[in-house]
């Protein structure tokens, strides 16, 4: 549960008599409904986190911060921009509203930031004035009708019944005095009490996102065996017609054009057998046997392709298993560290229909993503791609932009990249050549020409890749798209 209203009374009582007068030195935003400021009073730095994230939800002194997950949210350069270098004067609990003001001020400023704890919960930054600078969490600009510009109003305070309630529960905090030797005893036993569960709750927030992609991959692959293990099972059958194809040519002079059945003497390892055999009455006896080699071969090599499919198929399972149990074998801070998968943006998360570009998957289960057309790829360049992600556009040639989200820090493989670069040639004027040319770089070296058009850049520091197209390669990424179906590991 999150802190209850009796426990938020004394942390908040206690940040602002702790930290009335300390210096905001560094602030954070690192998810929609959780920020961090780092104040700064004689002799010590203190990690103020605001939590509005449900049962998570806290104000508290921590220790350690949660890592910011890729580019920055727009209201950390806000919190940043208006709050470092200001006092901190003091902080506030509503206890009907379920609101925690904390107010800041300079020699010409003021500011006030607001942690909403009730549904649906953020963070909103205010001017002195009471108009809104900047909000965290989608659900406040949705539900509460607030945007950046409009006058803040607080949420509807809690019924009398719901009010009663909450000052019923107890407070479970230990702490006997109110300042023993601790420096801020209950904000650091809030973060004590909920900091654990806030961790391994991310933690495995980001463990189901990573796996989604191995799961979909598993649940399609074993829809698609059964399909195929049904041919790779028809042998039989081919041989079957195979041996009535033999059986009527060597009887061709008994068979009558216009017969719907025939019975022959076939001559068997186990000794002469009678054999009725069914017959298409428009075709002629030598074209009745030519249909059965022909059924003969086409299930042949759909035997032969089914199983090569099967063997596919397996290894692709045994990838998706073996990633998914080296996931579940991940600890918290090494799911922590892959922290930008909680950051996608609503772009990105949305309908895929809606999304800015077409998805494909790549060698290894590497998603790769190519604009839809001009104004698509600005949205994917400039709004959903991160600065350290890779990207390529056939060089010289008009085409879609592609982006391949790799993680931080995280190297492009030779397989990968030649996976993205055949894209960018298909989506491209270059499109049906035997060859092209394909320029990749990090996002962060692609700039927008000022003035020019939907998707018109200019980008530095590229390296070019001369591509030979391979058919089969670009076949399996083409099936990939939208995750319809998975590429071979």
């Amino acid at each position: 549960m999150s802190l209850r209203s009796s426990e938020l009374e004394l942390v908040v009582a206690e940040v602002s008599a702790r930290l009335g007068g300390a210096v905001v030195q560094k602030a954070w935003c690192p998810l929609p409904r959780l920020a961090y400021l780092e104040v700064r009073v004689p002799g010590r730095s203190v990690l103020l986190c605001l939590c509005a994230e449900g049962e998570l939800s806290r104000v508290s002194v921590a220790a350690e911060r949660f890592p910011t997950p890729g580019e920055p949210a727009p209201f950390q350069r806000w919190l940043r921009q208006e709050l470092i270098g200001l006092k901190l004067i003091g902080a506030s609990w509503s206890e009907a509203e379920r609101l925690v003001t904390f107010d800041f001020q300079s020699e010409d400023s003021r500011r006030r930031l607001v942690l909403e704890l009730g549904s649906p919960g953020g963070l909103v930054l205010l001017t002195d004035s009471g108009r809104v600078l900047m909000l965290s969490g989608e659900g406040l600009a949705q539900r509460r009708s607030l945007h950046p510009g409009a006058q803040w109003t607080p949420p509807e305070p809690l019924s009398p019944e719901a009010l009663a309630r909450a000052r019923a529960a107890p407070s479970r905090f230990t702490t006997d005095a109110v300042y023993p030797l601790d420096f801020m005893p209950y904000a650091e036993e809030a973060e004590r009490l909920l900091g654990p569960k806030d961790k391994s709750s991310r933690a495995e927030a980001i463990r189901r996102r990573l796996a989604l992609p191995y799961r979909a991959r598993l649940k399609r692959s074993g829809r698609t065996l059964e399909k195929v293990r049904a041919e790779a099972a028809r042998g039989p059958e081919a041989e079957r017609h195979r041996q009535l194809g033999e059986l009527l040519t060597q009887n061709l002079y008994q068979l009558k054009r216009g017969a719907t059945e025939v019975t022959l003497t076939a001559y068997t390892e186990s000794g002469m057998e009678e054999v009725r055999v069914k017959l298409d009455p428009r075709r002629t006896p030598k074209e009745e046997a030519d249909w059965h080699f022909h059924q003969y071969r086409r299930l042949l090599r759909g035997v032969e392709h089914a199983r090569q499919r099967e063997a596919e198929l397996a290894r692709e399972v045994g990838h998706a298993e073996a990633a998914l149990k080296q996931l579940e074998a991940l600890d918290e801070d090494s799911l922590l560290a892959q922290a930008e998968v909680l950051h996608l943006s609503a772009a990105e998360e949305g309908p895929r229909e809606a999304r800015p570009f077409k998805e494909y998957v790549g060698h290894g289960g590497q998603r790769i993503w190519v604009g839809k057309g001009g104004e698509d790829n600005d949205t994917l360049t400039f709004k959903v791609a991160r600065p350290y992600h890779l990207w390529l556009h056939a060089r010289g040639q008009p085409g879609s932009h592609v982006v391949v989200p790799l993680a931080k820090g995280v190297e492009v493989s030779q397989e990968v990249l030649l996976d993205a670069a055949h894209l960018a040639l298909h989506h491209s004027g270059a499109k049906g050549e035997p060859r092209g040319e394909v320029s990749w770089v990090p996002v962060k070296f692609v700039k927008k020409v000022k003035g020019g058009a939907h998707g018109q850049v200019l980008y530095t520091r590229e390296k070019t890749l001369v591509v030979r197209m391979e058919p089969d390669r670009l076949e399996r990424l083409l099936k990939t798209r939208g995750g319809e179906a998975p590429p071979a590991p």
